[in-house]
Protein backbone atom coordinates (compact mmCIF):
# COMPACT_ATOMS: atom_id res chain seq x y z
CA UNK A 1 0.00 0.00 0.00
CA UNK A 2 1.29 3.40 -0.68
CA UNK A 3 2.72 6.11 1.85
CA UNK A 4 0.50 8.99 1.40
CA UNK A 5 2.74 12.04 0.84
CA UNK A 6 0.36 15.28 1.26
CA UNK A 7 1.34 17.57 3.06
CA UNK A 8 -1.85 19.79 3.10
CA UNK A 9 -5.65 19.11 3.00
CA UNK A 10 -7.19 18.20 -0.48
CA UNK A 11 -10.44 18.38 -1.24
CA UNK A 12 -12.54 17.33 -4.44
CA UNK A 13 -13.48 20.30 -6.61
CA UNK A 14 -14.43 20.73 -10.34
CA UNK A 15 -13.04 24.26 -11.71
CA UNK A 16 -11.71 24.54 -14.99
CA UNK A 17 -8.41 25.23 -15.89
CA UNK A 18 -5.95 26.76 -18.81
CA UNK A 19 -2.49 25.48 -18.86
CA UNK A 20 0.99 25.38 -20.93
CA UNK A 21 3.78 23.17 -20.81
CA UNK A 22 7.40 24.45 -20.20
CA UNK A 23 10.52 23.34 -20.82
CA UNK A 24 13.48 25.84 -19.53
CA UNK A 25 10.97 28.83 -19.65
CA UNK A 26 10.10 27.81 -23.22
CA UNK A 27 6.22 27.13 -24.29
CA UNK A 28 5.95 23.13 -25.32
CA UNK A 29 2.06 22.87 -26.60
CA UNK A 30 -0.37 25.44 -27.53
CA UNK A 31 -2.32 26.80 -24.47
CA UNK A 32 -5.04 23.92 -23.81
CA UNK A 33 -7.93 23.15 -21.29
CA UNK A 34 -8.77 21.07 -18.65
CA UNK A 35 -10.14 20.84 -15.06
CA UNK A 36 -9.23 20.19 -11.46
CA UNK A 37 -10.08 17.10 -10.12
CA UNK A 38 -9.17 18.01 -6.94
CA UNK A 39 -7.19 21.02 -4.91
CA UNK A 40 -5.44 22.07 -1.65
CA UNK A 41 -2.60 24.75 -1.45
CA UNK A 42 0.49 22.41 -2.27
CA UNK A 43 -0.76 21.08 -5.08
CA UNK A 44 -3.93 19.96 -7.68
CA UNK A 45 -5.19 16.83 -9.33
CA UNK A 46 -6.32 17.36 -13.29
CA UNK A 47 -7.99 15.87 -15.66
CA UNK A 48 -6.43 16.82 -19.21
CA UNK A 49 -6.77 15.29 -22.88
CA UNK A 50 -3.03 14.91 -23.34
CA UNK A 51 -0.41 12.87 -22.11
CA UNK A 52 2.58 15.43 -19.97
CA UNK A 53 5.37 13.34 -18.28
CA UNK A 54 6.19 13.47 -14.71
CA UNK A 55 8.98 16.32 -14.16
CA UNK A 56 7.63 19.14 -16.52
CA UNK A 57 7.18 21.95 -15.81
CA UNK A 58 3.24 23.50 -16.13
CA UNK A 59 2.00 27.05 -16.07
CA UNK A 60 -2.26 27.14 -15.35
CA UNK A 61 -4.51 29.31 -14.65
CA UNK A 62 -7.35 28.00 -12.15
CA UNK A 63 -11.10 29.51 -12.80
CA UNK A 64 -12.58 29.82 -9.28
CA UNK A 65 -15.78 31.63 -9.42
CA UNK A 66 -14.98 35.45 -10.47
CA UNK A 67 -11.35 34.65 -10.03
CA UNK A 68 -8.67 33.69 -12.17
CA UNK A 69 -5.65 32.23 -10.19
CA UNK A 70 -2.17 31.69 -11.76
CA UNK A 71 -0.21 28.82 -10.38
CA UNK A 72 2.90 27.22 -11.80
CA UNK A 73 4.02 23.37 -10.72
CA UNK A 74 5.68 20.10 -11.68
CA UNK A 75 4.04 17.07 -12.46
CA UNK A 76 4.76 14.33 -9.84
CA UNK A 77 2.67 11.51 -11.59
CA UNK A 78 -0.17 11.13 -14.19
CA UNK A 79 -1.65 8.36 -15.11
CA UNK A 80 -4.77 7.68 -18.20
CA UNK A 81 -8.10 7.34 -17.25
CA UNK A 82 -10.52 4.51 -18.71
CA UNK A 83 -12.22 7.17 -20.45
CA UNK A 84 -8.95 8.55 -22.59
CA UNK A 85 -8.14 11.54 -21.12
CA UNK A 86 -4.70 12.09 -18.55
CA UNK A 87 -5.25 12.35 -14.62
CA UNK A 88 -1.96 14.18 -13.84
CA UNK A 89 -0.82 15.14 -9.94
CA UNK A 90 0.40 18.79 -9.72
CA UNK A 91 2.41 20.13 -6.60
CA UNK A 92 3.01 23.73 -6.61
CA UNK A 93 6.30 25.67 -6.79
CA UNK A 94 5.11 27.65 -3.52
CA UNK A 95 2.30 27.74 -1.32
CA UNK A 96 -0.64 28.96 -2.70
CA UNK A 97 -2.55 30.95 -0.16
CA UNK A 98 -4.82 31.86 -2.32
CA UNK A 99 -6.25 28.79 -2.19
CA UNK A 100 -6.73 27.94 1.14
CA UNK A 101 -9.69 29.50 1.39
CA UNK A 102 -11.53 27.35 -0.94
CA UNK A 103 -10.32 24.99 0.76
CA UNK A 104 -11.08 26.32 4.35
CA UNK A 105 -14.78 26.94 3.09
CA UNK A 106 -15.27 23.41 1.55
CA UNK A 107 -18.28 21.73 3.82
Amino acid sequence: MATEQRTAPRINKLSFISFVKREEDEQKCPISLGRTLNISTTGLGIEIFQEIAPGSTMEMEIALGDEIIPVRGKVVHGSEAESGCWHLGIEFDQVQEKLAAVVLDHP
